[in-house]
């Protein structure tokens, strides 16, 4: 007993040190507290980045649920101070602290996994569900970003591995995982854990801190705690709030699938890739169409290759009996295993995106680093079926280089109503004609328009009908279709006080302000106005005083769009879009 006074009586010294949110809430545990369960639930929340306080706020929100004797909840935290790694039973509404290294790398697979088997082991229940937390996700390529870490996220393999490890190779299955992080509800990625886990929740798109209902969906658990997984899943997906971010070029989604149908949909686009290799001279033009067409995720980090699968298919007018099976077979599987898809009304989104890039030099781009870190062909995904090999063969990649980027000259300002005549002028490596596609950023394309030979200075007229910036984006295809990059040019119209456009005033003090060699920048904000008239949404005026996350929530405030002040504490800028 006196023993028992002397360690209770030094917790609450332990305590007083403590500078975390909820800091009055924690005390230190070093027994095991195991009890008959329903759930227990696993929160790694990764904010060794620039979500550190927004993940200390989460945390507090998870905390104020609070655990009970059916629901168990276990948060690690790590934020981007030294040595602040954290493991959190959450006792009622006390947050006990358990005995963990005091800075683990969140960007390595083997903490998840040392994560959740320490808490498997303490919390033993008949369901498990594990949420894992982070910015800067990359869809297949990576999730994890740590700031301190070992400096490379968490690949598709990785990830397997730990799941792997946690699972005993599938026998024991995670009922739920949910991924917080942008680009991976996607197809490539719910496959690759197929094996390991039960239910998949996970965004399609980019996502914004402080969307993913916590404390709605655990609420939700705790009042019914005899939900089945798939009702649970059902809820949590429900509870949230999908939002269009027209600064970002974001329209944000949620979805839940069911991974027992994922063998049999790889099956069935396995088919579908044979098919499209076999008559890809007859097919191509209805693929490009659709994949132009379809619905886009993440253009807000300047990427076009995951696209809405369901959506591709919808738009896809081949009307061979063969592929019309194959297609109807593909959409009626994922109808049966997206269990749960929330998006704005007018979005065509269906829960999982596929890797369909449209330019040869985009196939195994990295997204986050110089070098990729585990190409597209390690994915099971690519594995296990033709995508892949159909991917090459239509963006032309074997014993074929892509275009390089086309140079575009012209009048950089002019006047809205009269004609300008811009060119355009690239090489083809191997020396074929070229077709070229404008985008002229005024709601207008040309379309693929030629064939002019390799290095052939071509001219193209248009008007601009408004005031204000556009850039003008052109690319190349060669002969077997292999595109280069976007090459850009920007004009300017001068404005009129009648024009319409989006802006948003920001004035006040920062922290953490990063910019890269463009000049485009985000930051943490201190205390800071945002004063804000979006197109088509109104005014608004806010008062920035809590740290949520990185503004803008992913990407950057780029260079051509910003005029004003930016310095590394304060900031005062007029950001036009």
């Amino acid at each position: 007993m006196r023993k028992i006074l002397i360690i209770v009586l030094i917790g609450i010294l332990l305590i007083g040190s403590q500078s975390i949110i909820g800091a009055e809430k924690i005390t230190r545990q070093t027994e095991k507290n195991i009890r008959d369960l329903e759930w227990t639930i696993m929160i790694y929340l990764n904010g060794d980045n620039a979500l550190s306080v927004a993940q200390g706020v989460i945390l507090e929100e998870i905390r104020q649920v609070g655990s009970t004797a059916e629901l168990q909840l276990a948060v690690l935290i790590d934020q981007n101070q030294d040595d602040d790694t954290k493991l959190y039973y959450i006792i009622g509404t006390t947050l006990v602290q358990q005995s963990w290294p005091s800075e683990s790398s969140m960007d390595d697979a083997d903490t998840i996994k040392d994560f959740v088997l320490k808490v498997q082991s303490d919390y033993p229940a008949n369901h498990y569900e594990l949420i894992i937390s982070s910015n800067k996700g990359s869809g297949w390529q990576g999730i994890c970003w740590d700031d301190h870490g070992d400096g490379i996220m968490i690949t598709m393999p990785e990830l397997l591995d730990a799941l792997n490890q946690i699972t005993n190779n599938g026998a024991d299955k995670l009922d739920i995982l949910g991924i917080e992080t942008c680009m991976t509800g996607n197809t490539e990625v719910a496959y690759q854990i197929r094996n390991c886990v039960d239910i998949f929740i996970a965004y399609p798109e980019c996502g914004v801190i402080g969307d993913w209902p916590y404390s709605e969906a655990f609420n939700d658990l705790i009042a019914t705690p005899a939900m089945t997984p798939s009702e649970y899943a059902i809820a949590t997906v429900e509870y949230f709030v999908p939002k269009n971010y027209p600064q970002y070029d974001m329209i944000t989604t949620m979805a839940a699938t069911e991974l027992s149908y994922l063998d049999e949909l790889a099956d069935q686009i396995n088919d579908l890739a044979v098919e499209f290799m076999t008559n890809l001279d007859e097919y191509r033009e209805q693929i490009t169409s659709a994949l132009e067409s379809a619905r886009i995720y993440a253009l807000l980090w300047d990427i076009d290759y995951y696209i809405d699968f369901y959506n591709f298919l919808e738009l896809l007018t081949i009307n061979d009996p063969n592929v019309v099976d194959l297609k109807d077979n593909i959409m009626s599987i994922m109808d049966s295993a997206v269990i749960a898809n929330k998006h704005l009304i007018d979005d065509p989104s269906h829960g999982l995106s596929i890797y369909f890039p449209r330019r040869s030099s985009d196939y195994n781009d990295s997204l986050r680093y110089d070098e990729l870190p585990s190409p597209y062909e390690e994915t099971l995904f690519a594995i296990d079926t033709q995508w892949d090999e159909f991917l090459k063969n239509y963006l032309g990649i074997i014993d074929n280089q892509a275009p390089e980027k086309p140079i575009v000259n012209g009048p950089e300002q002019g006047i809205p109503g009269t004609e300008y005549e811009y060119s355009v002028q690239t090489i083809d490596p191997e020396g074929q004609d070229l077709h070229y596609y404008i985008d002229w950023d005024d709601g207008t394309i040309t379309g693929w328009i030629g064939s002019y030979a390799s290095g052939e200075e071509v001219t193209f007229n248009h008007t601009y009908e408004k005031k204000g910036k556009y850039t003008i984006r052109v690319k190349a295809r060669d002969e077997i279709y292999a595109e280069s990059d976007w090459g850009k040019f920007d004009v300017t119209m001068p404005r009129s006080k009648t024009f319409e456009t989006s802006r948003i005033l920001l004035f006040g003090k920062i922290s953490y302000l990063e910019k890269n060699q463009e000049g485009d920048f985000r930051f943490l904000p201190v205390k800071l106005l945002e004063y804000s008239k979006i197109e088509n949404q109104g005014r608004t005026l806010k008062i920035l005083d809590e740290t949520y996350g990185e503004y803008p929530c992913c990407g950057y405030i780029q260079r051509e769009y910003y005029k004003g002040i930016v310095t590394k504490n304060f900031i005062a800028v007029l950001w036009t879009f």
